[in-house]
């Protein structure tokens, strides 16, 4: 047999002495795929707001109002207050005080002068009128007059002089160096007397102090 013919330059070749290096493989670039926005589509939805933003803005508004609440209380009150004191007035020379507001009006004065028919009943004999508790009141028809006396007699006998003026209906408590005595005639009218005498007041004298209330229903 005839011998093959080798091929020249083989014998000796780095590529083939060596281990066979690995195929090559390309590399497929990396790419995103990006996708377009659908025609008509609504934009999306923004992120939601945090929760503690509109837990302040109620709290602010909620403080808002108060603080409104609170000055407008303050400006009612000092209105009313400027009304008062245009309703209120002082004679310099007698000391007389009135007050005139709808539904009410009030005189008080030092040397105001009362009948039996202002009291409901007859002042104590000789009895001086005091310089303190002397007041005529008018409240939505209902007239309320207040007088105070000063006598040397004692405390009893000033009791025992009102209960037989009272009459059997009149009511009676005694509290050793005080007593009152009231009486209701009808149903509008009332009255009441306070007799007490105490030696560290008024020189020892007894005051009687009476009111008489009565309402504009009474007959």
């Amino acid at each position: 047999m005839s011998e093959l013919p080798q091929n020249p330059g083989s014998e000796g070749s780095p590529e083939l002495t060596g281990a066979s290096a690995p195929p090559f493989q390309p590399v497929a670039p990396q790419y995103q795929q990006v996708v377009p926005p659908v025609p008509g589509a609504p934009p999306p939805a923004p992120a939601p707001a945090k929760s503690g933003g509109g837990v302040m803005k109620i709290i602010l508004i909620i403080l808002g109002i108060i603080a409104f609440l609170v000055l407008l209380v303050v400006c009612l009150l000092a209105y009313a207050c400027h009304k008062v004191k245009q309703s209120f007035h002082v004679d310099s020379k007698t000391g007389e005080t009135s007050v005139s507001v709808p539904g009410m009006s009030m005189n008080a004065d030092a040397g105001m002068k009362f009948t039996s028919s202002d009291l409901g009943t007859d002042i104590y004999p000789g009895a001086e009128p005091s310089k303190s508790g002397n007041l005529r009141m008018n409240i939505a028809g209902s007239s309320v007059v207040t007088a105070t006396f000063l006598t040397t007699d004692s405390k009893e006998k000033v009791v025992d002089f009102y209960k037989d003026k009272l009459g059997s209906d009149a009511s009676t408590m005694d509290f050793g160096a005080n007593a009152i005595l009231s009486v209701k005639k009808g149903d509008h009218e009332n009255v009441q007397i306070t007799i007490s005498q105490e030696a560290n007041q008024f020189d020892g004298k007894t005051q009687i102090h009476i009111s008489h209330t009565k309402d504009s229903q009474a007959k």
